[in-house]
């Protein structure tokens, strides 16, 4: 790539453009002769609002057209969401770049002002991630769950049409928005175990084009990039996607990488939790040490029975 001007590939959302900028800004800080085009591109996760994730089928539901935008040449690189980008993915194309994380906290955004634990008994909880709601049913199985997508805009206002208590939503999309202040509740990870990649955000490029590398990496965090690639080990190793209810956390503790993960039945009564220490060298045999120790535990069984329908 021996150009001026860069073409970056984003989802159309107020969010994905706001994260695509940001990424912007932060190459032109190191570039600053560099110039960049932004091209929205919807994708199929973004045009099919009334099925839940899992419904729709397939992986890579929020980067599948980005990526063919990028083999085809219309786009120069792509800014996701790290936790949007499948584990399996074409060899002609490589994360060139993964940038400093946001809070990988899941929140609680309350309808009445009231914090989670101080519901009423069978309280309506947005949510069409399987993560969150089978984690939230652990914690209290009188909830209700009830599936909701879109934008962050249109999940809050589907929250007062359909006068549901509260929906769940990701931390990290709602303070890059500027709208901490809507944030009723923090979720301790205690509770609900984000999912894998939550809070970071991934430079997609083509792995031929080594100048282009060169530049994204300046932008790439070392430390995060230990991290994600731990906890997206962990969910290759266990062939996870949307469709299974799992979770994984890294994070560096002085010298050492701890990570918490787990994998649960849809409805929360059995769940598989683990936390271990490990060298962050080998965070990625990290991952899988703890995906088969999940699914020796129990993960196998609850995986199947997923697989099965039952």
């Amino acid at each position: 790539m021996k150009k001026d001007k860069i073409i970056v590939g984003s989802r159309a959302s107020a969010l994905a453009l706001m994260q695509t900028h940001w990424v912007i800004e932060g190459l032109k800080e190191k570039f600053p002769h560099l110039q960049f085009e932004v091209v929205e591109i919807k994708t199929i996760g973004d045009r099919i609002l009334d099925k839940t994730l899992n419904k729709i089928g397939g992986k890579g539901l929020f980067v599948k057209e980005i990526e063919t935008a990028l083999l085809q040449h219309e786009i120069d690189m792509a800014v996701h969401s790290m936790k949007d980008v499948p584990t399996e993915m074409t060899e002609q194309l490589m994360i060139g770049a993964i940038t400093d994380r946001e809070d990988i906290r899941d929140v609680f955004i309350s309808n009445n002002g009231e914090g989670l634990a101080a519901l009423p008994e069978g309280a309506k909880i947005g949510t069409s991630s399987l993560r969150r709601a089978a984690q939230l049913l652990a914690f209290r199985p009188d909830l209700v769950i009830e599936p909701i997508r879109g934008n962050i805009a249109t999940r809050i206002e589907k929250m007062k049409q359909l006068h549901l208590d509260g929906i769940i939503l990701a931390a990290a999309g709602m303070l890059r928005m500027g709208w901490e202040e809507r944030i009723t509740e923090y979720i301790s990870t205690d509770l609900c175990i984000p999912a894998v990649g939550q809070g970071a955000l991934g430079i997609q490029i083509r792995r031929e084009d080594e100048d282009l590398a060169a530049i994204v990496k300046e932008i790439n965090n070392p430390t995060v990039e230990i991290c994600i690639k731990a906890e997206r080990s962990f969910m290759r190793e266990l062939k996870g996607g949307c469709h299974v209810p799992m979770g994984a956390y890294a994070r560096m503790e002085g010298d050492k990488l701890m990570m918490e993960t787990v994998v649960s039945s849809p409805d929360g009564r059995n769940q598989i939790r683990l936390k271990k220490t490990w060298e962050p060298r080998e965070g990625e045999q990290l991952g899988i040490h703890m995906a088969r120790e999940s699914l020796d535990r129990g993960a196998r069984e609850i995986l199947r029975k997923i697989e099965a329908g039952e």
